[in-house]
């Protein structure tokens, strides 16, 4: 196993036992935030560490070969590109329709004084869905290129 793996595991470790030490010693209006990125760093911190700590012993050396062999196979099968690609436009379909609907009732809610919210609020959510369909073109045009060069 790579050595890059634990270096990055110690780095997350130390954030979030930094994290926790920001959280206990001082008082701030967003301390849940701090802890909650206390538990995103000290998380995975461990879990690489100890994954390191797993596979590195000699024992596992051919077990480690095989698994790191079958996930080169699987990320690269023909089938599973297909499906990820498929579920990713899918995805985003689907939260295309999410955006325009949050839209609405937003500003449903907004005009009938139900609830007070910014109109900047309504502008950043139009705006995030013209990015995420800018996002779409650009990329499906980026990728069509490439693609035709092979060709």
């Amino acid at each position: 196993m790579k050595k890059n793996r634990l270096y990055i595991g110690i780095v997350y470790l130390v954030f979030g036992v930094l994290f926790i030490l920001l959280a206990t010693l001082t008082e701030f209006s967003f301390e849940a935030f701090i802890w909650g990125l206390a538990g995103a760093s000290l998380g995975p911190g461990i879990c690489m560490i100890l994954q390191y700590i797993y596979w590195s012993k000699p024992e596992r050396a051919k077990e480690y070969e095989k698994k790191v062999e079958n996930q080169i196979i699987e990320m690269n099968d023909e089938r599973r590109v297909m499906l990820r690609d498929k579920s990713g436009r899918i995805t985003n379909q689907i939260m295309s329709y999410v955006l325009v609907i949050i839209i609405f009732i937003v500003s449903i809610l907004s005009v009938f004084s139900v609830m007070v919210i910014s109109k900047w609020v309504l502008i950043g959510l139009g705006l995030l869905l013209l990015f995420q369909f800018i996002c779409s073109v650009v990329v499906y045009n980026k990728l069509d290129k490439s693609c035709n060069k092979k060709l």
